[in-house]
């Protein structure tokens, strides 16, 4: 690009078409640390119908005639939908210039490696961590004022959660695993493997998947550190460890980002039933350039589609644990109040002074022995507290987004 003339949205255009094997696809890049442990399934525009068998019992005892009355099996389907979600970037590409010099080996010659190439690939780049961000946890939202790509579609762990709501995953049904402890350093390799055993056998001939946050990841390389494992060909290096340990390679731990943050939510299955559903792999990695009306300003716009679907909670291949997918944050509480000087001194009258160590908490007060609220009196540093009788004072301090913190109290008694 000549930034001394104006944008030539076809030079743009050729130099992408010229260049096809440079770019990038948003489902390879960060987004594709999650995808991969999906199946694809192009080619679904709208919808598409999934769905498993489950063995039917065909066989009893014969007793001179043939009932015809029972089933090889049922299929129970599930709807894969995929949503329309959108990629729009404009901007002044000159900002960019330098990250490209200094990114791309030969960026000075940009016949070699067209600049519009690499800023088309930094839209699919910034798009797919977008939609990295919020693949698991994405759930539809149909009011149009909501144009988060978080309210775009279901992501896997949302599905999952409607089918605890619905009944469908439930401990009754054998596809919801109860009996998990808090995991911990002390206890994740154990728990883990109790979960892994409550599978059923017609699950465990497969690889399966247990899907777990990097965080417990983390956990679980700890705690096989601590019982002296070796791995073999990397010394005491136990980080990273693709299997649970004891199942002889069965169990593949899936560490996946983009869990919720301190989400001891875990779930297991095999690949070839979770789904993600989209139309076709060139809207994957194609953002057009067109003309905006500023011939100085790089705009450029793609469209794909995507929808997640499990084709079965049938516990012949799914279970979960009852642990919350989101957990609930418990809030900080903010400290007590703490009072200067410690008793009454000499002289007719007293100053007092409130302190919190929490930063930016406000402190209420009351000298009339009542419980004080934020409605209470306000302590203001600047104009501290005088008493000219023995009195006792209560105070509290609160913090938005805080636990109001304990009630303190201290009498000065007057000498």
């Amino acid at each position: 690009m000549d930034y001394t003339t104006p944008i030539d949205i076809t030079a743009v255009l050729q130099a992408v078409r010229e260049h096809q094997d440079l770019l990038v696809t948003l489902d390879a890049e960060q987004a594709g640390d999650i995808l991969q442990h999906f199946t694809p399934m192009p080619g679904v525009k709208d919808s598409i119908t999934l769905g498993r068998t489950t063995l039917g019992k065909i066989s009893h005892k014969y007793t001179g005639q043939f009932l015809g009355q029972l089933e090889a099996g049922k299929i129970v389907p599930r709807t894969l939908v995929v949503y329309p979600c959108v990629m729009e970037m404009s901007d002044e590409p000159e900002r960019y210039r330098r990250a490209y010099i200094t990114e791309v080996k030969g960026g000075l010659d940009p016949n070699s490696h067209p600049f519009e190439v690499w800023l088309n690939n930094y839209g699919i780049k910034s798009a797919s961590k977008e939609l990295h961000d919020v693949i698991l946890t994405a759930a539809y939202d149909a009011d149009s004022a909501k144009t988060s790509l978080a309210d775009s579609f279901d992501g896997p762990l949302t599905i999952i959660q409607k089918g605890i709501t619905a009944g469908d995953i439930s401990e009754v049904k054998g596809n919801l695993y109860t009996g998990m402890a808090t995991l911990t350093k002390a206890n994740i390799g154990t728990e883990l493997l109790k979960m892994y055993r409550a599978i059923p056998q017609t699950m465990k001939k497969y690889v399966v998947q247990m899907h777990i946050s990097i965080d417990l990841g983390e956990m679980y390389d700890d705690w096989l550190d601590a019982q002296g494992v070796l791995v073999t060909g990397s010394g005491a290096e136990t980080a990273g460890q693709q299997f649970l340990r004891n199942t002889n390679h069965k169990c593949k731990l899936v560490r996946m980002s983009g869990m919720p943050e301190g989400s001891q939510f875990v779930w297991i299955t095999i690949k070839e039933n979770q789904f993600y559903g989209y139309d076709k792999e060139s809207d994957m990695n194609t953002i057009k350039p067109f003309n905006s009306g500023n011939p100085y300003l790089y705009t450029a716009a793609g469209k794909y589609v995507l929808g997640f679907q499990f084709a079965t909670f049938d516990k012949s291949l799914f279970l979960c644990n009852n642990k919350p997918i989101v957990p609930e944050v418990t809030p900080e509480t903010v400290a007590t109040p703490t009072f200067s000087p410690a008793a009454w001194g000499e002289g007719e009258s007293q100053v007092v002074e409130l302190a919190c160590e929490t930063a930016g908490a406000s402190i209420y007060y009351t000298t009339d022995g009542s419980t004080p609220t934020s409605s209470s009196t306000a302590y203001d540093s600047t104009n501290k507290i005088t008493l000219s009788a023995t009195t006792t004072i209560k105070a509290i301090a609160v913090k938005e987004g805080m636990t109001n913190s304990e009630v303190a109290s201290k009498t000065y008694t007057k000498g």
